[in-house]
């Protein structure tokens, strides 16, 4: 190629690129701007990422899975992973596992818009939730097929991931600044790039956490050295009481809490001040008069009794609001079981006299 060639190509790359980065800020679940519609599958060929794969996904098992990969990801769905990773040099197949968990627990989930239609914002579909609805174009006719019924098909789905990510900053790590997530583990290029698949960096951490746990080789790292763990513990909207008999501040430190609760606090902490009266240590194994094991005991559940310096109680506003605020809550910080001194009278609500002075929020278990 001569030198006006490469002039003229690098030209366009560096277009694309800039492009890619403006136009692709919102998540799946949020519209592109008003840009051509196989823009994105134009940036991913540029950046050297292969066609969309049209053959089936290779058996077996992936190179550096661990055991729990192996006994969690479905066959069908490792090879998609592992053949989809390929396209993106800063891509791991990992990462694409971790987001299909979260988002649809590797399409087994019975969520609205995993399978069919759209979830409950009315927007995004499939098991990798890609945009259908919002956008000329959405995300999906930026970044998958642009045909609304293959989105539910991870054959197309999976790749499409991998083609924003590469896209939203993996492709090229050298060219991002600022982590926009700087007390989650990894590059500054890889938050970004999840970041801007779901603006929040709470699913960051989730993404970055389950990777290392889908990777056999992956450097053990303590969960209480974790900087999002110890970000949580510094937040000085978040205290703890012992008063209960419980031991909250020891259980956030060690850094044990199942993902979703350790998410959650830190959504709560932008909204409210909150205490922590009981997380494990302390709780009773049952919950109270059944033979049913309480979340509490398996790291999945948080009990809160001050909301913005105010006890817990029928006649607490905040507590109220927080309450409310939670049933808002959709995709995968959705509690599955929340009580609280109000009746709110539909699932997952309950409220009975051992839940009058705090707030029980929990998470079944998933995978």
């Amino acid at each position: 190629m001569n030198r006006s060639l490469r002039t003229r190509a690098g030209a366009v790359l560096v277009a694309l690129l800039t492009l890619a980065v403006l136009s692709s800020r919102a998540s799946p679940g949020f519209p592109l701007g008003d840009v051509p519609k196989a823009f994105g599958r134009s940036i991913a060929k540029a950046l050297g990422a292969r066609a969309e794969a049209k053959t089936a996904p290779k058996a077996g098992g992936q190179r550096g899975a661990s055991s729990f990969a192996l006994s969690d990801i479905p066959r069908r769905y490792l090879g998609f992973y592992g053949d989809a990773a390929t396209e993106c040099r800063g891509l791991t197949w990992q990462v694409l596992a971790a987001i299909g968990k979260i988002e649809s627990d590797h399409g087994r989930s019975s969520a609205p818009g995993v399978r069919s239609g759209v979830n409950r914002f009315g927007c995004c579909a499939g098991p990798m939730q890609f945009n259908i609805r919002n956008g000329r174009p959405s995300t999906w006719d930026t970044w998958g097929t642009g045909v609304v019924a293959q989105v539910y098909d991870p054959a197309h789905a999976v790749p499409a991931a991998a083609r924003k990510l590469c896209g939203d900053g993996l492709a090229r790590p050298e060219r991002v600044g600022q982590d926009p997530c700087p007390n989650v583990l990894g590059s500054a290029a890889l938050h970004v790039a999840l970041k801007r698949y779901n603006n929040a960096c709470w699913y960051v951490h989730e993404v970055v956490t389950l990777a290392g746990r889908y990777t056999s080789t992956a450097p053990p790292v303590a969960p209480s050295r974790d900087p999002f763990v110890r970000a949580l513990v510094a937040n000085k909207r978040i205290t703890t009481t012992s008063s209960h008999g419980c031991d909250p501040k020891a259980d956030l430190a060690s850094g044990k809490l199942d993902l979703r609760v350790q998410s959650l606090l830190a959504v709560i902490a932008d909204r409210h001040a909150i205490r922590l009266s009981c997380l494990r240590s302390g709780h009773s194994r049952f919950v109270k008069g059944t033979t049913r094991v309480s979340n509490h005991t398996v790291w999945r559940a948080v009990d809160i009794d001050v909301v913005d310096g105010r006890p817990v109680s029928r006649t607490s506003k905040a507590a109220h609001d927080l309450v409310v605020w939670l049933d808002a809550l959709q995709g995968p910080l959705r509690p599955s079981e929340i009580g609280s001194p109000f009746e709110i009278g539909r699932r997952p609500y309950f409220s009975d006299e051992g839940h009058q002075g705090h707030v029980h929020v929990g998470y079944r278990f998933e995978g």
